[in-house]
């Protein structure tokens, strides 16, 4: 599919019954961001993962231990290539927020888990560890598993755009979230 084309069947997705259905069980919290996520897409940036910026606590129903969890907000996706590097400049110019190319690496590149940028995190018994974290590299099989997801041609001139919120624990949809800046800049681009 053509860019304009996968753009379209994106809103359609993010309406879609069963869409929400999946991110209620994923994350109830997270519908109220489908919205705000809709408009990203209808403005060019085709999004495959988002993560919100919310910050929770309580006891473990696993071992029955008190955890906190911190997570930064996130989005990645593809844009066109001739708006990225626009959108990316603009996010570092006008907002706090993190927007990075991402290249495309051999099959057989090694990409150490430790070296990625850490997006969740979850401290129990004084112990804080990484539970999602983002690679600043794509290997060519996820690159065009991704594209196949979205059902993008590999003929389109797109990019893998990531952006991330500084600020652990700001949620996205907020005044300075990171959606609400990723939809202001795209819009302005």
């Amino acid at each position: 599919m053509k860019f304009a084309d996968a753009q379209k069947a994106a809103i359609v997705k993010f309406s879609s019954p069963e869409f929400l259905e999946r991110i209620r069980e994923e994350d109830p919290r997270m519908v109220k961001n489908v919205p705000i996520l809709k408009a990203i897409n209808a403005h060019g940036y085709l999004t495959t993962e988002s993560q919100a910026g919310r910050f929770s606590k309580g006891k473990s129903a696993a071992d029955g231990q008190y955890y906190v969890m911190s997570e930064r907000a996130f989005l990645s996706g593809f844009m066109l290539e001739k708006d990225a590097a626009l959108f990316i400049r603009r996010m570092g110019l006008y907002t706090d927020k993190n927007a990075i190319y991402i290249p495309v690496t051999a099959d057989d590149t090694y990409l150490p888990a430790s070296l990625d940028i850490p997006l969740t995190t979850t401290k129990k018994a004084g112990q804080r560890t990484v539970e999602t974290h983002m690679s600043v590299a794509r290997p060519k099989p996820v690159m065009e598993m991704e594209l196949k997801q979205i059902r993008l041609n590999k003929s389109e001139k797109v990019v893998f755009v990531q952006c991330w919120d500084t600020h652990w624990n700001r949620l996205a949809t907020g005044k300075d979230g990171l959606f609400t800046d990723v939809l202001r800049i795209l819009k302005y681009t």
